[in-house]
């Protein structure tokens, strides 16, 4: 993923051509780009296409044969799992749940012995900004590209076509050369757009940028994306007449009052994908609104799940033989679906549920958890409300900052606090305060709900 300090250098001179014709991108440059970076990525990617009409039982066959190639690695070439297993047999119930304080402490025991070829460092910030560092090779980074290549076809997309990703990562922010952008601008067709600092004056640039490089796919934060969405909608005349293929949103929960305000100003499908930095891509959804699981890339579980089947996700990913992550809690919780067919069409397996992180809860009266979504709830059926952050304290008590687009006052603010208090069945202190900006999380995402009292 590429991303710049400096977004609005992004945007092209007037004298530069606007965009690469996509057939060209797709059958020489995209190619050639991916055969110097050392990526096999078409290969994969035509690979993930053969399994799928191989159909289910293949599919699964192949995870099985995968999952159990990448146990065995790890008992004979990565040291802590040698340590941890002392010789036991290479079966999955065998592996300790690993934890990010686990890769944080013993991040070098964890690379593999025989790790071939250049090692790839990346890290990850999480919720909290403390910085996770662990390593990747080629072979993971083109097999991850080849599953988002394999999903974002199901709705038309192919490697060249124009995209425009609205980003905010610290970890890639300012890391782009000057050179590495004009690549990827001009000759992939790719575009990175910050997601900091979303003035009017640049939310206004960027709908106007999108009506003019015309992208097939809109990818990134939901709630950016939304607000670019209302920026169009305002704006008409800067579209041009421009709707995207698709778009796909990440990183973020993507709540369904977006996803329906995003639909209805871009008229086009918006797409889930659930993946993370260090776990890799887990799912993404398809034209019938179900997650299904990269099972090729991920194998996924749920640990202790409740009596609805939700619980905290596991993922071993597949494809990370040179640091390999064997049932790692990613923080996130979810369920796994039934098994029944999807229209789609699709072999691979679905979650059906996905909950976000353990502090996207909130706490009720006697010690009761309510999803963030919950929240949502309440303030979507404010039509004032554009943005808002919510944050529960330690002692239940509720700081929101909202960004209103229309009158606001006692009534408001009554509504609000009375929902609130509604939902958690409990009379807590609810603190609300208007402000022209919220800023993202030290990960550079834009969350919703966070709560302190569910934090360990």
């Amino acid at each position: 993923m590429n991303d710049s300090a400096r977004p609005a250098r992004l945007l092209p001179q007037p004298d530069w051509p606007l965009r690469m014709p996509q057939p060209l991108a797709r059958h020489l440059l995209w190619p050639v780009h991916e055969q110097l970076r050392g990526r096999e990525t078409a290969a994969h990617l035509r690979s993930l296409r053969q399994g799928e009409q191989a159909g289910a039982a293949a599919v699964s066959r192949e995870h099985r044969i995968r999952l159990q190639a990448l146990l065995e690695h790890c008992t004979c070439h990565v040291p802590y799992y040698r340590e941890i297993l002392a010789g036991a047999s290479p079966e999955l119930a065998a592996f300790p749940v690993l934890e990010r304080d686990t890769v944080r402490e013993r991040g070098r025991d964890l690379l593999a012995d025989n790790a071939a070829g250049p090692l790839l460092p990346s890290s990850t910030g999480g919720s909290t900004g403390r910085p996770l560092v662990f390593w990747s090779d080629r072979v993971k980074e083109a097999r991850h590209n080849a599953q988002k290549l394999r999903f974002r076809g199901w709705f038309g997309i192919r490697p060249g076509d124009r995209q425009v990703d609205f980003w905010g990562s610290p970890i890639e922010l300012g890391k782009a050369s000057r050179l590495r952008v004009i690549k990827d601008r001009y000759f992939l067709n790719q575009v990175v757009l910050s997601a900091h600092e979303l003035t009017p004056e640049r939310l206004e640039a960027y709908a106007r940028f999108l009506g003019r490089f015309r992208p097939r796919l809109v990818y990134g934060y939901p709630t950016v994306i939304l607000r670019v969405a209302r920026t169009l909608e305002a704006n008409p005349g800067l579209a041009r007449g421009w709707r995207p293929r698709v778009v796909v949103c990440t990183s973020e929960m993507l709540y369904p009052q977006v996803r329906e305000q995003i639909a209805s100003i871009l008229q086009c499908p918006v797409a889930n994908e659930y993946g993370s930095r260090d776990g890799g891509l887990v799912a993404h959804e398809c034209r019938h609104g179900r997650l299904h699981i990269a099972t090729e890339h991920v194998h996924v579980e749920v640990d202790q799940p409740d009596a609805d089947g939700i619980g905290d996700l596991l993922i071993t990913n597949l494809d990370g033989y040179s640091m390999p992550f064997v049932r790692y809690r990613v923080g996130d919780r979810g369920r796994l679906g039934d098994g029944t067919d999807c229209p789609c069409g699709s072999p691979l397996p679905t979650l059906d549920r996905l909950e976000g992180r353990r502090n996207d809860f909130l706490v009720g009266a006697a010690g009761r958890r309510v999803h963030g979504s919950a929240a949502n709830y309440v303030m979507r059926d404010m039509p004032q409300v554009a943005q808002y952050r919510l944050v529960q304290r330690a002692d239940l008590s509720l700081d929101i900052e909202v960004i209103a687009s229309g009158p606001w006052g006692a009534d408001e603010t009554r509504a609000v606090t009375r929902g609130m208090q509604g939902i958690l069945h409990a009379e807590v202190p609810v603190r609300l305060q208007l402000v022209d900006h919220i800023a993202p999380s030290p990960s550079g995402k834009y969350r919703w709900v966070e709560s302190e009292a569910l934090e360990s």
